[in-house]
């Protein structure tokens, strides 16, 4: 497995810290309890030394209630009634594991990279044609399955709660920082793999393949294979906005940005929240993207933050802001944007820690 890094923000005055991932597996640790086998759901079992008087009792209940069943579920002959809800046996779906199982799971982290790689198939190649045609690409519908989205926005929610957020600044002429009103922010980072593995995995299945891919597509770029840079944002209403911009000329890691992947994760918005994004055009300002044809781009273009929603371009080219947005109905209404930002091969090299060694993720990330 390749390297990832990823960027903590920080005031002006403390440089963006940068990570490298690791790359062994997660050991998985499934309990078994043993069950009676008649299927009766008693907690008995044969190893907790059930007397065979009780398993044949057992045993003769459990056909006893599988007989009544059947005749329950039988119509009155042909054209007969059909089974009503209430005769039918309960469909038991099977319990979705915890944040913290799901992170300790092996199988349910390999199955959950599957169904991002099978994602991936989808849409990529739309990704690619789009940013050789226009600088741009987004999805016209969700990019991932409404279970995954949902999961992954509770966790965004959780790390909310557990406190994981600070206030959101922004830069004038690449020095002059200053507070985003009603926006804060933090980073998916090792550390808080227990709180949000899914978006940690998310994040390093798609930049890892989207780097290939990419660099295959445009050998120009030459994307960095060993490090990337992610924010998570939150708005919390109030007219919380984004000013025109580029994602890059920040006097802060991660340097050489060049390729934007904005990912939203807002099961309720609806148009009264607002806080859409539009993409402008070419230029440091709108003036300047309005004069240099965007029409020939497709652009402007306004675009819902609507749930699963990818967006990508490359960042030196396309500006872009975000309109006001409100909150109606508590956290749930709060405006959630993920950007992954695929870097160059310029100098993003891992800041050191206190102890003057590079803060490395655990070995069960990747």
């Amino acid at each position: 497995m390749v390297p990832v890094q990823s960027a903590r923000l920080a005031p002006p005055a403390k440089h963006l810290q940068v990570r490298q991932l690791g790359s062994e597996s997660l050991a998985s640790e499934q309990p078994t309890f043993p069950v009676c086998q008649s299927n009766c759901q008693d907690a008995a079992s044969w190893l907790r030394g059930m007397q065979k008087s009780a398993v044949l009792a057992c045993l003769a209940a459990s056909r006893k209630r599988h007989r009544q069943a059947r005749v329950a579920q039988r119509g009155r002959g042909f054209g007969g009634d059909a089974i009503s809800s209430s005769r039918r046996s309960p469909q038991i779906s099977p319990a979705k594991p915890t944040t913290e199982d799901f992170a300790r799971s092996e199988s349910e982290v390999a199955k959950f990279k599957q169904e991002v790689m099978g994602s991936m198939d989808e849409w990529c190649d739309d990704l690619i044609e789009g940013l050789r045609d226009r600088g741009w690409w987004a999805s016209s519908e969700p990019v991932l399955p409404l279970g995954m989205r949902s999961s992954m926005r509770q966790e965004v929610e959780t790390l909310w709660k557990e406190g994981q957020f600070i206030q959101s600044q922004s830069v004038l002429g690449g020095t002059v920082y200053y507070d985003k009103k009603h926006v804060f922010a933090t980073e998916v980072t090792s550390e808080r793999y227990l709180l949000c593995p899914r978006m940690w995995h998310y994040t390093v299945a798609v930049t890892q393949e989207l780097v290939r891919r990419v660099n295959l597509a445009f050998p120009s770029m030459g994307l960095s294979d060993k490090f990337i840079g992610n924010k998570l944002n939150m708005s919390v209403g109030k007219g919380a906005a984004f000013d025109p911009h580029l994602d890059v000329g920040v006097a802060e890691k991660p340097f050489d940005r060049k390729l934007s992947l904005l990912m939203y994760l807002n099961d309720s918005w609806r148009p009264a929240l607002g806080g859409e994004i539009v993409l402008l055009g070419e230029g440091q300002t709108e003036a300047e993207a309005a004069r240099a044809n965007p029409e020939n781009l497709g652009l402007p273009v306004t675009l819902p933050p609507t749930s699963g929603r990818l967006v990508a371009f490359w960042s030196d080219r396309i500006l872009h802001k975000v309109q006001a947005s409100e909150v109606l109905n508590g956290i749930k209404d709060y405006r959630c944007s993920y950007v992954i930002w695929l870097l160059g091969q310029g100098d993003n090299s891992p800041s050191q820690s206190s102890d003057g060694q590079a803060e490395s993720a655990p070995s069960w990330a990747l």
